[in-house]
């Protein structure tokens, strides 16, 4: 009987594990959402530099007091597998989250379009890439800088956290990327 209960309850606990490993990613993703734009705010509206962007971000991190790892743990999270970091995007450095008539950027890329920050296991402090925009056809190559850390057991389930310049924090899955044939 208990040979039978026993992958029964291991699966449970999976389950449990990566739904409480995608709450604190979103919890961390929304706190550095929110330091990100209040250094923006202190920088004429504009984004960090992607080289530094941690760095300056830390600044702007405020945890509970007795928080193990205090506000850098905002830095880290849990995946299914070691701890993940978070990439910045490149085309994210200098972006002016406050649009003027004068940002054309802000025309080229709505806040809604432009990833901000992407989980990635084992990411250095300050990582950063490239990531494709969230529109058209570019959409679909998010996919490929995204590592899933999250429900790694489940081929088309496995899922990735996103925010966006916006703020808005997306769940991304295996699935969502794969083609059909």
């Amino acid at each position: 009987l208990v040979l039978i209960f026993l992958p029964v309850g291991y699966r449970v606990y999976l389950n449990f594990k990566s739904q409480r490993d995608i709450t604190i990613g979103r919890n961390n993703l929304l706190n550095l959402y929110k330091a990100l734009a209040t250094y923006a705010q202190d920088w004429d509206g504009r984004l960090p530099p992607s080289e530094r962007w941690a760095e300056l971000a830390a600044g702007y991190l405020h945890a509970p007091p007795n928080t193990p790892g205090g506000a850098m743990s905002y830095l880290r999270g849990p995946g299914d597998g070691e701890d993940i970091g978070y990439v910045y995007n490149e085309a994210a450095a200098g972006y002016n989250l406050e649009p003027t008539n004068k940002d054309d950027r802000q025309k080229d890329m709505a806040p809604n379009e432009l990833v901000l920050l992407v989980e990635k296991v084992g990411a250095k402090l300050n990582e950063h890439a490239l990531l494709p925009r969230q529109k058209g056809m570019e959409a679909d190559k998010l996919g490929k800088h995204l590592d899933f850390p999250h429900f790694t057991s489940d081929p088309k389930g496995a899922t990735s956290l996103v925010v966006l310049a916006s703020g808005r924090i997306e769940q991304r899955t295996k699935q969502d990327f794969q083609t059909s044939p």
